[in-house]
């Protein structure tokens, strides 16, 4: 029963030591009709985030990312951003303003 306890409280480290590795990033999406969703791109790795109130937020590894905007009207090209996130660090884009 020690060994599980052990066990569990090294998983719980490993995980809590990568969380306080990652930086985050947030803003805001401007037309709100017009925003879909948001996904982070660096190498393989991604990570996509929807919002109805035209925010967003996440925590990602530290590096370059590619930010897509998707816009709701399939005809219109996503709009892109290149960013750095480092260690720790919250990282506000402001609001991002979509082309239609």
């Amino acid at each position: 029963m020690m060994e599980l306890g052990l066990l569990i409280v090294v998983v719980i480290g490993i995980h809590a030591e990568r969380i306080f590795h990652n930086g985050s990033v947030e803003g805001s999406i401007s037309p709100l009709k017009q925003a879909s969703s948001v996904t982070a791109v660096k190498g393989n790795d991604s990570l996509k985030v929807t919002s109805t109130d035209g925010h967003f937020g996440m925590e990602l590894q530290p590096g370059n990312w590619k930010l897509i905007f998707a816009i709701k009207d399939l005809k219109s090209t996503p709009t892109e951003k290149k960013i750095q996130v480092l260690e720790g660090q919250r990282l506000n884009l402001g609001e991002i303003r979509l082309t239609e």
